[in-house]
């Protein structure tokens, strides 16, 4: 869990025009379905950018339903609260956990923390639906219209598995489950789509702490093989997968986090920064990753400030390696889409390079194209953890009437961006 959780905020809200949700008639009553194991993914015509293109419209057709497919019963959102033109509240239950979040132009699914139970929204149609009921879902990730999470079952026997959803159908296929009466456990954590692979972390766990198990990062094949990429005696965190690539994070050479990768057509691994500071938060859309990078502060460490942490990023076509921020404020975790790069960005803060000063945080863009800074975000309560798809950046913001941290929407295109 990252620190925006235990952020303090402002009360005061901007009373402005809100985002009018469509009509949620075109998500209900669905009859179309698909066999499971069949994850084509290929059903739109594409409104979005960067990998998601042309796959999350939801304007194809699929094939007819199998006996084992579900459907997902779609509801209205609620309005939520007013947020300013192209803004929108997403979700209205306990959300901490920004880890246990994914979202792509048209869909987001979270981990609703009271109970755990996963939900999926339908930004287009103005929707949500409960996708798992039996098992706690967490650590989702979206590509177009799948949807994969990991489920548990903390009861006797111990289950987990990852889980495929067609967000189109409600078809749901079960994959990798694990079923175990006694020690040690094994954990799935923080899977991602890279075309039709599933590349995921996972490690035994144990009732005696004192015994340390190795941690791996494995890529398989939906319906197909599963092997191996990396092993590590350590930790590593924050896997993400795109096109032919896997990246994700971790500390084993020398103590302080490297950015990994691992490209699927030739097997080949290897530390992508290999730097004496840290690089952390990694994300990615299609050859290029954005990251957090300390290697510009006064102690290029994680200590307890963070100070000067900077964005960079690589592009595995070029090889070329760019340094998009440097000024003297922290910079926290990026996400990237086609030539938009966004972060929350502490410049406003009355301690710019203290991490735990979160009242007036914001969400900044940098646009590749045109080489220039744009504010997205502006209310008094300060907001965090930016996903960008498309035209559509999606963030945390507090609520003040409620205490509650929700996920937000926001049409750069209503911004004139």
């Amino acid at each position: 869990m990252r620190e925006i959780g235990q952020q303090s905020v402002s009360s005061m809200l901007f009373l402005l025009p809100a985002l009018m949700a469509p009509a949620c008639s075109s998500c209900s009553g669905k009859d179309i379905c698909m066999e499971c194991g069949d994850f084509d993914g290929n059903y739109g015509t594409g409104t979005g950018s960067g990998s998601d293109t042309g796959s999350d419209t939801g304007t194809g057709t699929v094939p007819a339903c199998e006996s084992s497919h579900t459907t997902l019963d779609w509801k209205p959102l609620p309005q939520g609260i007013d947020c300013g033109p192209g803004c929108r509240q997403l979700t209205f239950e306990e959300i901490n956990n920004v880890n246990e979040w994914a979202a792509t132009h048209r869909y987001v699914a979270y981990t609703d923390e009271l109970n755990g139970m996963m939900h999926v929204i339908d930004v287009d149609a103005g929707c949500y639906a409960d996708v798992e009921k039996e098992m706690e879902g967490t650590y989702p990730d979206i590509k177009g219209n799948r949807l994969i999470f990991v489920a548990d079952y903390w009861g006797s026997p111990y289950r987990i598995r990852l889980e495929i959803v067609d967000l189109l159908s409600g078809a749901m296929q079960n994959c990798l489950e694990e079923v175990q009466t006694t020690y040690p456990r094994i954990y799935y954590e923080y899977s991602a789509l890279a075309g039709e692979k599933i590349a995921f972390k996972w490690e035994r766990s144990n009732e005696n702490s004192d015994i340390i198990y190795p941690v791996y990062v494995d890529l398989y094949s939906i319906g197909g093989e599963r092997k191996t990429i990396f092993d590590i005696g350590q930790t590593a965190f924050r896997v993400r997968a795109d096109g032919d690539y896997v990246i994700w994070e971790d500390g084993q050479d020398i103590g302080l986090p490297d950015i990994w990768a691992h490209k699927i057509s030739t097997g080949k691994t290897w530390n992508l920064t290999n730097h004496p500071s840290g690089q952390w938060l990694p994300r990615m859309d299609g050859t290029r990753v954005v990251w957090s990078d300390l290697r510009n502060g006064p102690n290029p460490s994680l200590d307890g400030s963070l100070a000067h942490q900077d964005i960079y990023m690589h592009d595995f076509a070029t090889g070329e390696t760019t340094g998009i921020t440097n000024a003297n404020w922290i910079h926290y975790g990026p996400d990237i889409s086609g030539d938009r790069i966004v972060w929350t960005d502490y410049r406003a803060c009355s301690d710019p390079n203290n991490k735990y000063d979160f009242a007036d945080t914001h969400i900044w863009m940098y646009d590749l194209k045109t080489k220039t800074e744009h504010q997205i975000t502006s209310t008094p309560e300060g907001e965090g953890e930016p996903q960008i798809d498309g035209d559509r950046v999606y963030y945390f913001r507090q609520i003040p009437t409620s205490g509650l941290f929700a996920v937000f929407v926001q049409e750069l295109s209503a911004l004139g961006l």
